[in-house]
């Protein structure tokens, strides 16, 4: 199978899947049943080799030493295939406002409900997409690891684990790091991060930056989103948002256990939306 079979197939079946779509039993409030939550998909195809996961990830500051490398979850890794599904137009556009919903003061979540379910369940449907995307290699014989499905994913320290969706995006060439600690690629940062280890080899996706923040312009706006301040330019693009201030504030950002499966909804967002890098790469 080439790459351009691999990703027609991956996109069509987000088009076509109804586990892309918010079911009537799990919506929050009905008239979210049927909404979609993502986009078509993006690709890159990176190198397993390549020294940004074997060396560079591995330093202190950039992800950690304990980050394991792609021959580290699959000692015949040959590639790294990653992926983006950017969130719809509705579901970006329902989070713009400072708050948006309608919930009892004794509800904590400022996001839109339509949001919640694009986290919750749109991660639920991201593992969907790498089960098939593993199904389509294992069935030419290839061999194939996605590490946050795997089981063997571990935390290192409270915001960092083993492997990181967004760095093996920024290895496989499809966006850079912005201020507020999302990749921005040439369908913004408004959406979530999959990757597949395989041994099949695909022609690698060239990687059009040198510099990891190449694509944000610092102009502040997602600063200014933020509703708990935990983004400050003035620490710089590296260190600018502190996850000791976004972290515990997302956690209680929550809504009770609802729908058949009792899930807890959580989320906030604010600094993906209304930015100028909500859905593309922003003009300097």
């Amino acid at each position: 199978m080439t790459n351009v079979e691999l990703m027609e197939k991956i996109t069509n079946f987000v088009r076509t899947s109804p586990d892309n779509r918010i079911s009537a039993q799990d919506a929050i409030y009905p008239e979210l049943a049927g909404l979609k939550m993502y986009d078509d998909p993006i690709f890159g195809f990176a190198a397993a080799d390549d020294p940004l996961f074997t060396e560079t990830f591995k330093k202190e500051g950039v992800i950690h030493p304990a980050y394991m490398a792609p021959a580290e979850w699959l000692g015949s890794s040959k590639t790294v295939i990653s992926f983006f599904l950017p969130f719809t137009e509705e579901v970006r556009a329902s989070n713009r406002g400072k708050t948006d919903e309608p919930y009892a003061p004794d509800v904590s979540p400022k996001c839109s409900a339509a949001w919640l379910h694009a986290r919750v369940e749109g991660q639920d449907f991201m593992n969907k997409v790498t089960d098939y995307l593993q199904s389509l290699l294992e069935s030419e014989g290839c061999e194939t690891v996605c590490p946050t499905t795997s089981g063997k994913l571990r935390m290192i320290t409270p915001y960092i684990s083993t492997w990181s969706e967004r760095h093996a995006a920024y290895a496989a060439g499809l966006g850079t790091f912005g201020l507020s600690k999302g990749l921005i690629t040439e369908k913004g940062m408004a959406g979530r991060f999959g990757s597949v280890i395989t041994n099949a080899e695909f022609p690698l996706t060239p990687r059009p930056y040198d510099d990891p923040f190449a694509y944000c312009t610092m102009c502040g706006v997602c600063m200014h989103r933020c509703p708990v301040h935990a983004i400050d330019s003035a620490r710089g693009c590296a260190l600018g948002k502190d996850q000791s201030l976004c972290g515990p504030y997302l956690q209680e950002s929550h809504l009770p256990p609802h729908g058949p499966n009792q899930r807890v909804r959580y989320g906030c967002g604010k600094c993906q939306v209304s930015t100028p890098c909500e859905s593309g790469i922003p003009k300097r």
